[in-house]
């Protein structure tokens, strides 16, 4: 373990534009990332929707999502079928799965993101570390 500890806020989230393809403008903060965080981790965010914003359906490769909404309503799309979402509710994203977010509601949508690596990378990652403690660099 390490004797630091990452603390993060909302404080300076940042605009992005275009967010997978989609038009308009989200928010978004990454609390952490990989290298701050301990196992098969990959990333922890903040991301938010003003009404009628959109989150571009896509799909990721190598890493498996769970949304936590924190605040709103909306609609997430999960390999082509739409599913309501609400303030309170997990979504799995799993490996492969093709998905994206929109604002159904007359408020923000706020979600939290927990990205972790599936397992065709944890694999990987776990040989490298076999081969980095095998060769005493550790």
């Amino acid at each position: 373990m390490t004797d630091h500890v990452v603390i993060a806020d909302l404080d300076e989230t940042s605009v992005v534009h275009g967010v997978h393809g989609a038009d308009g403008a989200s928010e978004w903060k990454c609390f952490a990332r990989r290298d701050n965080l301990f196992g098969k981790w990959e990333a922890i965010e903040w991301a938010a929707l003003p009404p009628g914003g959109i989150s571009g359906a896509h799909v990721h490769t190598r890493t498996e999502e769970l949304y936590f909404i924190i605040a709103g309503t909306g609609v997430m799309l999960l390999d082509g079928r739409e599913h309501p979402v609400r303030a309170g509710d997990l979504i799995l994203n799993g490996l492969g799965t093709r998905h994206g977010l929109r604002n159904a509601g007359e408020d923000r949508l706020e979600w939290l993101v927990v990205e972790v690596v599936g397992p065709p990378m944890a694999a990987v990652y776990a040989d490298y570390q076999k081969q980095i403690d095998i060769g005493g660099q550790r």
